[in-house]
């Protein structure tokens, strides 16, 4: 951990001889290989407690080393599994970048491991991997992401260390994540330990911490809205147009002078029309405005 105090990060490369045992580091050497050859990563961070261990500092630390085009806190979600596979599809974030999802147990539902947030994560950790993203989660334990999002859903495990009296060590155990596929089974391997600088005083982590600070106390709002959601919406407001159109007309037809039984008879013999019976007609004759008929 006693690693360089004054640390400059002009560039990626540079910050890489400012942290030599994390650039030493097996793990360093495995993203180097999938960077040059065109692969991506998934990295798992978690900690032996719940919080303050330094998961948050550990990614940030790796994303800083990792992303060739310089990483910001842009590039992180936080508690938001939606902007998280956003992140992933835009496709002004260059290849070899480095995404994070922190606080991803706040993203997911821990009931449920088809619900949209936790469908979101895997497509983003698993799908979408020719999209050469390197990607970081922040978790609670393996076991919590096994259950979640599958024991196969990242290539490394990194579990945050912490002191006798419950603080940040800044070191780390890394573990290779395999599955045998003859076997089907999945299995973890340690390779090694890594340690770090405390990152607290960097301005990409002190955003990401701003971020998550304002996430968490409920003053932000995704700016993301899931595909499905927009596909929700278009069907709904299609539902109101055609619903409103049939209204005017069935105004319309009785106004011209046929009754509400022909006008019910019409509707329902009509191609393409949702039919109406003749006390539905006779509701939507006697209301004052469509807004009226349609909240019933």
């Amino acid at each position: 951990m006693a690693e360089a105090e004054s640390v400059d990060y002009e560039s990626p490369v540079h910050a890489w001889s400012q942290f030599p045992s994390l650039a030493q580091s097996k793990l360093f050497s495995e993203y180097v290989h999938r960077l040059t050859v065109g692969r991506d990563m998934h990295v798992i961070v978690t900690a032996g407690s719940e919080t303050g261990v330094g998961k948050t500092t550990l990614a940030v630390t790796l994303a800083l080393l990792w992303d060739q085009e310089g990483w910001t806190a842009e590039k992180a979600a936080v508690a938001d599994a939606a902007k998280y596979e956003a992140l992933y599809d835009d496709d002004d974030i260059a290849p070899g970048s480095v995404l994070i999802l922190d606080e991803a147990e706040k993203a997911v539902d821990a009931r449920r491991g088809s619900s949209k947030g936790n469908v979101e994560v895997s497509q983003a950790f698993a799908a979408k991997r020719y999209r050469q993203r390197f990607g970081i989660l922040t978790a609670p334990t393996k076991s919590w992401v096994d259950k979640r999002l599958g024991a196969d859903a990242a290539d490394y495990w990194i579990q945050a260390q912490e002191t006798p009296d419950g603080k940040p060590k800044g070191e780390a155990l890394v573990y290779r994540l395999r599955t045998n596929e003859h076997y089907g089974t999945d299995y973890s391997s340690r390779t090694e330990t890594i340690s770090w600088t405390p990152m607290d005083h960097h301005p990409a982590f002190l955003e990401l911490d701003k971020k998550k600070q304002n996430k968490l106390e409920g003053n932000i709002k995704s700016a993301y809205v899931h595909r499905d959601r927009v596909e929700e919406l278009k069907e709904n407001y299609w539902n109101k147009a055609t619903k409103k159109a049939r209204y005017h007309l069935v105004k319309a037809m009785v106004t011209h002078g046929l009754t509400q039984t022909e006008t019910a008879e019409i509707l329902q013999t009509a191609e393409h029309v949702e039919g109406l019976t003749q006390s539905q007609v006779s509701r939507y004759v006697n209301s004052d405005d469509f807004e009226e008929v349609y909240s019933k």
